[in-house]
């Protein structure tokens, strides 16, 4: 799937993106065992198909090859997959080209839901779904806060409970916290 991915590139650099287009076509519709239609590799070929359809000015053949790939992906993978988070961003992303703002809703709305906690809070495919819908940005974005000072961990002690220190910054609590600095208590 890599030799087909790295051929389809070189012709789309030399201006074949016809070629490029129906070679992945070809991998992703043909891909031999152990590759079937939710491998990973299949997915990133289908991925990339789809976005050589989107600059070929061909939205409709993008949102196909998306669909078809996500509908494979998803029996397999969950929706916080990377791979299935880059599908449900471009098919958003299509479907917001093609004016079916409920379809691109639907997709951004994966993207921001399980997005920060598969690609980060400042990914930009979270970032510009969150944008999209309206969403604040994530709280690291909007103001760059200093890590909390790490604490040592507390020792067990007979019995099995571990006593945490008196003074020890909360595990739970943020920067900016008011009650960040107060001391934990037994």
């Amino acid at each position: 799937m890599a030799a087909a991915q790295h051929r389809a590139l070189a012709l789309r650099a030399t201006g074949d993106l016809s070629a490029a287009r129906h070679l992945l076509a070809e991998a992703v519709e043909t891909a031999p065992p152990p590759y079937g239609a939710d491998h990973p590799e299949v997915l990133h070929t289908a991925h990339l198909l789809a976005r050589l359809h989107r600059e070929g000015d061909d939205p409709l053949a993008a949102r196909r090859v998306l669909e078809e790939a996500f509908a494979a992906g998803e029996r397999r993978w969950e929706h916080s997959d990377p791979v299935l988070l880059a599908l449900a961003f471009e098919l958003a992303e299509v479907a917001e080209e093609l004016g079916n703002r409920h379809e691109a809703r639907r997709n951004y709305t994966r993207v921001a839901t399980a997005g920060p906690a598969a690609l980060g809070e400042d990914h930009p495919a979270v970032r510009a779904a969150r944008d999209y819908l309206g969403l604040p940005a994530s709280a690291s974005s909007q103001h760059q806060a200093a890590p909390p000072t790490p604490t040592p961990r507390p020792a067990p002690v007979a019995g099995g409970r571990a006593r945490c220190p008196v003074g020890a910054v909360r595990p739970d609590a943020v920067a900016g916290d008011p009650g960040r600095d107060a001391p934990l208590r037994e």
